[in-house]
């Protein structure tokens, strides 16, 4: 079943007019008495059917302007033409596109307008005389204004009203009327031509906006606007438009009937904008004809003058230019400005072909003129002008920036965009900026074909990560090379937000490409310095920034995280913020929460073994508690893995994989190099192996007994007998919640099968090892 929402339902009868049959609402469903599709309205005041109509194949359906389904239906064995009139031009469509589809026709072919259809326009003619309007005279204002506002609230009268005014040439007699009464004073008669003129912008018809909007004629309109009742004082409306707003004629267009067409657009747009009320969302759908009338007219000037090669390279020369006054330069750069937002009534394609057409005569060399331009409102008209280029294709930006990789990186214009905003220099346009950067960077705006996605998408991202990254960096790196945060003012926490939310888009964004620039910079552990800052709004950046990479559920960070103990800060603050219900403590509960309901292994064994005993204290959740229960499960479950014989088919892994995630080979290859790395530094000598080899019995467990202390160094296991593998690397952590046994402390190395004839006794040996045995072995 398809509803639609609203309706009123019209009759035409035998005395030839229009009856109201009432308001419903409408379905269109299968009815098995009826063995078919039927129209349903049912009155929205006692429910009772006001119409059940089969919809059959022989019935010709028309859709008129955007809210009026029109056909011909049997009554009483004869024919009536009945309409549904809809409040919403969407449950039109729907109910069109339905009624269509069951026909089997085309919705578009059988669409039309009053005016194109020659019976309704007929018959809507022979029926005019249901509306008659007054001979135009100040003594009939209120008669005309009361017939106009009742025409208005049903579609069919308000056809009948626009045929009357067309015909009679009414709305230039209502202009007429206009001056006598402002000649008059006559302030009864201004208030109820505003309330008429107001209707009849809303009667939605070309042709009655047509007239008012000649040249000749929109000064008067907008002289009827200024009294509104509901205003004390008339607006001078004209006043502003003729000589505070004046029309500078930057470069000669060299059409008088194009710059005429600017003039008046700029006057529509004036009424559209300035004088009309805010529309209801009732109304929005009865000004469309304006709306299209002003969106033809930019369409119309945009072709015109992107059509005029001349034009475009005096203004393009001019905006390169480094002789151009300042003043002279801003008239050049506003002009553009206005041109390209003209554009953005062209259609993708069109507005495509526009700013090629432009970019042929250099286009961006001129707007990399204007970015490094010293004048704030200049500069801003730039970053306004490139983010309309970035609506339309981002690859227009994106393949002028690729060809600059081998120029010096400051000219760069990526690298220009993103000075502006580090360099804080106008902080007015720092959002402007985040924003077109964001678009640049998101590799999801790419707009090319399918084949050519993936290799646009690693050109432009290798070079962003060679040639501009370390300058977008440049701030955050600068200023958290210590403990703390070291420039703490309100302007400095406004622009690191802005890079965390840069950098928390790259991170969503860019997958191993951030990641490696994140690991290997520590960059994550540069944000959380910024855990030190007195604005709040700075900490939340920080933490959304965390949770951002801990969300993506990548082993890689997870490791990197541990390895650099990253969550003290955090925890640190959660320590400081005590007590306080506010949205950095729920924020960092929320990332524990999450990491609690993810089950993710890793941090939840960090977690709970570096700084349990902190976070025991804290029960007014229930998050950490959960994570202590989580980490005895995983102990115990390790522990019960251990015990299990190992030998070359039984071979237990117990460095168990932490996420289901496998990493990649090349990521698999990163982490092995640093391990060995690591590793290499951490290898005793040589010749102390040799007392190792003494010692008996055999030892058959990691020979690295549990740290003494939270900073204790990491522990190297390896074979003290025969061939020696390549160590692997245990990180130790501090043992501040004990596990429930001994057995929880079992090897994360796996064992030869010489070594596994002794499983038994591991535990045992692990936990009853001399003091002396565990001194000689830590000196070893």
């Amino acid at each position: 079943m398809a509803t639609g929402g609203r309706v009123k339902l019209y009759c035409f009868n035998e005395s030839l007019k229009w009856n109201d049959m009432g308001t419903g609402r409408i379905s269109l469903m299968y009815l098995e008495r009826l063995q078919g599709l039927a129209i349903i309205i049912r009155s929205e005041a006692d429910g009772s059917l006001l119409l059940e109509s089969r919809v059959t194949q022989d019935k010709n359906y028309q859709k008129q302007e955007e809210t009026l389904i029109v056909w011909t239906e049997e009554i009483q064995e004869s024919n009536g033409d009945l309409a549904i009139s809809f409040q919403d031009m969407k449950d039109c469509d729907d109910i069109w596109l339905k009624l269509c589809e069951y026909q089997g026709k085309d919705p578009i072919e059988c669409s039309q307008e009053f005016s194109e259809d020659g019976e309704i326009s007929d018959q809507l003619a022979d029926t005019s005389a249901t509306i008659e309007l007054p001979p135009c005279e100040l003594s009939k204002l209120e008669e005309i204004y009361s017939i106009v506002t009742s025409a208005l609230s049903a579609p069919v009268p308000r056809e009948e009203l626009s045929l009357v005014l067309e015909r009679d040439n009414y709305v230039q007699k209502l202009l007429d009327l206009f001056k006598v009464c402002e000649d008059l004073e006559n302030y009864d008669g201004l208030h109820l031509l505003y309330n008429i003129f107001r209707t009849l912008f809303l009667l939605n018809k070309v042709a009655i906006l047509s007239v008012m909007f000649l040249p000749s004629n929109i000064m008067n309109v907008i002289g009827v606007l200024e009294y509104d009742p509901g205003k004390p004082q008339p607006v001078p409306h004209r006043k502003y438009l003729e000589q505070t707003s004046k029309y500078k004629d930057v470069i000669s267009i060299g059409n008088s009937e194009i710059t005429e067409k600017i003039h008046l657009t700029y006057k529509m747009c004036y009424i559209q904008e300035v004088i009309l009320p805010t529309p209801s969302l009732f109304e929005e759908n009865m000004m469309s004809a304006f709306n299209s009338l002003v969106l033809y007219n930019k369409s119309d000037i945009v072709n015109s003058i992107q059509d005029n090669g001349r034009l475009l390279y005096e203004l393009l020369s001019n905006l390169k230019s480094e002789s151009i006054a300042i003043e002279k330069y801003r008239e050049y750069a506003l002009f553009l400005r206005e041109l390209c937002n003209f554009a953005q009534s062209l259609e993708m394609e069109s507005g495509t072909k526009f700013y090629h057409r432009l970019c042929a005569f250099e286009l961006m060399p001129a707007l990399e003129h204007m970015l490094s331009c010293e004048v704030e409102d200049v500069v801003g008209v730039a970053v306004d002008i490139i983010n309309q280029i970035s609506e339309y294709n981002t690859s227009i930006l994106r393949d002028h920036i690729l060809k600059q990789s081998d120029a010096e990186e400051d000219s760069h214009f990526l690298n220009m965009i993103i000075g502006l905003l580090v360099d804080a220099q106008f902080t007015s346009i720092d959002v402007q900026l985040v924003v077109l950067i964001k678009t640049l960077i998101d590799p999801e705006n790419i707009m090319t074909d399918p084949t050519a996605h993936t290799v646009e998408k690693t050109i432009f991202l290798n070079y962003f990560y060679r040639h501009c990254m370390h300058r977008l960096m440049a701030p955050l790196m600068s200023q958290t090379t210590g403990d703390k945060i070291s420039k703490d003012t309100g302007s400095n926490a406004v622009l690191l937000s802005h890079i965390l939310d840069l950098l928390t888009v790259c991170v969503e964004k860019h997958s191993h490409y951030i990641r490696k620039y994140v690991i290997d910079k520590n960059l994550l552990g540069r944000v959380l310095v910024l855990m030190t800052s007195a604005h709040r709004h700075l900490i939340l950046a920080s933490l959304r920034f965390c949770r951002k990479i801990i969300g993506l559920r990548d082993e890689s960070y997870y490791l990197y995280l541990t390895k650099h103990d990253l969550f003290g800060p955090i925890i640190k603050t959660l320590e400081s913020n005590g007590d306080r219900y506010n949205m950095v403590n729920s924020a960092i509960l929320e990332m524990f929460e999450f990491i609690k309901t993810e089950n993710i292994t890793t941090l939840i064994m960090y977690t709970v073994e570096k700084y349990a005993q902190t976070l025991q204290g804290i029960k007014y959740v229930s998050t950490f508690e959960a994570l202590k229960l989580k980490y005895d499960q995983k102990v115990d479950a390790n522990s019960k893995v251990s015990e299990t014989p190992k030998g070359i088919i039984h071979g237990s892994v117990n460095r168990f994989r932490r996420d289901p995630r496998e990493l990649d080979e090349d990521e698999e290859s990163w982490f092995n190099e640093e391990e060995e790395a690591i590793v290499s530094e951490n290898v005793p000598p040589r010749s102390s192996l040799s007392s190792l080899s003494r010692l008996s019995p055999p030892v058959t467990n990691s020979l690295s007994p549990p740290p003494t202390s939270p900073s204790s160094p990491p522990h190297i296991s390896f074979y003290p007998f025969g061939n020696l593998p390549r160590p692997r690397l245990i990180r130790s952590t501090s043992p501040v919640m004990q596990p429930k046994a001994p057995s929880a402390l079992h090897s994360l190395v796996d064992y030869d099968e010489d070594s596994d004839e002794e499983t038994g006794g591991d535990e045992d040996d692990a936990g009853g090892s001399s003091p002396a045995k565990r001194q000689k072995l830590d000196d070893s």
